[in-house]
């Protein structure tokens, strides 16, 4: 199956469950909310390179490189966001949401470590190529870009602010990338690259086969905080919106350092 067949199965089964949760008001009220935001990360510069077909393919390594280096720090401290979003939700009474969520967190361990093992696999080919080869460690141990602190400090704030249930809407919109985006990223980097570049790029491909189900998990909890807090759909909104924002300029940010790099070298 192709990455791209994949991407219509997988966004079929999304589309049944947006399609049975928009019977209610509210959560299509969300989703039209959200539709500017969305429109807005696909449109993305940065995206649309690596997603050219005229992308070069050494400088698409490049950036896949660090991607998983630099984007530790944005998968990090997952476990703990979900689970202390769980918490606070059980503390303002939102029990079964927040059993859900601890319980959600337990999937999510140890995927930073797949990323750094991304990472390492994905120097070995790049510095190949490098006259000045490029130490993983040290980009691993950088700390977080503009984008990835942005993207940390939204989680940390809705976690701890009155509205903790907004992970779940951080948690829909970022899972729904690899859904909806990535497949086409992933199927130009095994046109440009090999289909053997998949093995160094165990985190992104696991996302694009698991996260239908982590997004039609969020999607239903989400229906389920509008229905019992239809007042909550402007944090809601706001939240999905940000982690949106805040993860193309990442994505901005691994652009830059990769045209950087390459100017060295050159």
């Amino acid at each position: 199956m192709t990455n791209l067949t994949l991407q219509s199965s997988l966004q079929a089964s999304v589309a049944r469950v947006r399609e049975g949760a928009m019977h209610s008001p509210v959560f299509a009220a969300y989703e039209a909310a959200l539709a500017p935001a969305r429109a807005r990360f696909t449109a993305e510069a940065s995206f649309t390179r690596l997603s050219s077909p005229d992308a070069d393919p050494a400088f698409l390594e490049l950036f896949l490189l660090l991607y998983c280096a630099r984007g530790v720090r944005t998968t990090e401290r997952v476990v703990h966001w979900i689970r202390g979003a769980g918490e606070r939700c059980i503390e303002i009474g939102l029990d079964a949401l927040g059993r859900t969520l601890i319980d959600h967190a337990k999937n999510e361990d140890g995927h930073h470590l797949m990323m750094i093992a991304d990472a390492k696999a994905l120097a070995q080919r790049v510095n190949a190529r490098r006259a000045r080869p490029l130490d993983t460690e040290a980009l691993i141990a950088l700390p977080p870009t503009p984008g990835a602190a942005r993207y940390r400090k939204l989680h940390d704030d809705v976690i701890a602010g009155e509205a903790p249930f907004g992970q779940v809407a951080i948690e829909y919109e970022i899972s729904q990338l690899s859904v909806t985006v990535m497949p086409h990223l992933m199927s130009n980097c095994t046109g440009k690259l090999g289909a053997d570049i998949i093995d160094a790029l165990s985190f992104l491909h696991e996302h694009i086969t698991l996260d239908a189900g982590h997004t039609n998990l969020n999607a239903r909890a989400l229906g389920r905080v509008l229905e019992l807090r239809p007042d909550a759909l402007g944090a809601l909104v706001d939240a999905g919106a940000n982690a949106l924002s805040a993860y193309a300029e990442f994505l901005r940010d691994i652009l830059r350092s990769a045209d950087e790099l390459k100017e060295i070298e050159a």
